[in-house]
């Protein structure tokens, strides 16, 4: 069997090339994640077009067996706190797996790698015990990190789960897309209260917010037909934000929304704010996005409280996942 690698362009690929590249993916998804529905093809080519901003830089690499699309490679170069790391994807059909076009689409990779002049490297979310997981342990990537993937079918919860009322002294607010510019330093200072998840042994580093950033992130979301929805926690007597939810939808797939970061500062939790502003985000949801379907959220394996909090609303574990590392040296020596 004869594997070609070629660098694959999202923006002018072929219908052919998607039409494959989405078969592979269904075929992937259902042997890896038989919980979640059938990606669609829409979802398929849109995630390739507009992938998380905190991606940065995205690239891509193809395999292909006797002139069909089979696999895809993919780099990640983020930017800020992550600049050192390089965050390489591979998706092999399963039907020719075991077959070295994983490895070839790793070894196409790798230059990139090498110039980006970035010393880790890791891996999206895998299952633990998975073929993956154990293909990535014989690379020498190592597990850094657990969490769990947990979904909400609005259609499968009650809605008497969302009547949460609001502690005395705080109100809620909310908007769409722009935070208004009164809020903005103190919606800031708030998105900085998640700097304490845990992240387990992960180079990763969360996000440094300030209001320009915010504005920047709003706008590259703008870019890719993303809607932001927010819900804030107001504390009354001061008029600042102590608290923070947010939810993503994207065009590309109108059934699913995406929970973005929930925080709350320190000095005000234990007042219940983080489930109250998550009920209030589904009682709006669900009446301004009919069409939304399920909800979407990971959450460290070691943040029992969120994990709690999300489970009072109607959310689901619905997978295990890990989270592997390796350093760019370690990678290049065992592909040698």
């Amino acid at each position: 069997m004869s594997v070609q690698i070629r660098p694959f362009d999202a923006e002018t690929a072929s219908e052919r090339e998607f039409s494959e590249y989405h078969l592979a993916r269904v075929a992937s998804l259902l042997l890896e994640s038989p919980e979640d529905p059938p990606v669609t093809y829409e979802a398929t080519v849109g995630r390739l077009r507009t992938p998380w901003p905190s991606d940065g830089e995205c690239r891509y690499w193809a395999g292909y067996v006797d002139g069909t699309l089979v696999g895809l490679g993919r780099l990640a170069l983020p930017d800020g706190e992550n600049s050192g790391i390089a965050q390489i994807d591979v998706m092999v059909h399963p039907g020719f797996r075991r077959r070295g076009v994983g490895t070839e689409l790793l070894r196409a990779v790798m230059p990139a790698v090498r110039d980006s002049g970035r010393p880790t490297v890791n891996s999206d979310a895998m299952k633990a015990g998975s073929p993956g997981a154990a293909w990535a342990g014989g690379l020498g990537f190592r597990e850094v990190n657990r969490s769990v993937v947990m979904r909400l079918v609005i259609d499968e919860t009650k809605p008497e789960l969302w009547d949460v009322p609001v502690p005395e002294g705080y109100r809620l607010a909310r908007w769409a897309g722009s935070t208004p510019e009164k809020l903005i330093e103190s919606y800031a200072a708030a998105r900085q209260a998640v700097q304490d998840a845990p992240l387990g042994e992960s180079s990763i580093r969360l996000p440094t917010w300030d209001p320009a950033r915010i504005r920047r992130e709003e706008r590259q979301l703008a870019e890719q037909g993303a809607e932001e929805r927010v819900v804030v926690a107001i504390h009354q007597a001061t008029g600042e934000i102590v608290g923070v939810t947010g939810i993503l939808t994207y065009a590309y797939r109108p059934e699913n929304s995406y929970q973005n970061d929930t925080s709350v500062v320190n000095a005000h939790r234990g007042n219940g704010l983080g489930r109250v502003m998550k009920a209030a985000m589904m009682r709006w949801l669900v009446v301004e996005r009919p069409q939304v379907r399920r909800i979407m959220t990971g959450t460290n394996a070691d943040n029992v409280h969120m994990i709690a909090v999300n489970d009072a609303i109607g959310y689901q574990i619905i997978r295990r996942v890990i989270w592997v590392e390796t350093t760019a040296a370690s990678l290049a020596e065992a592909l040698s």
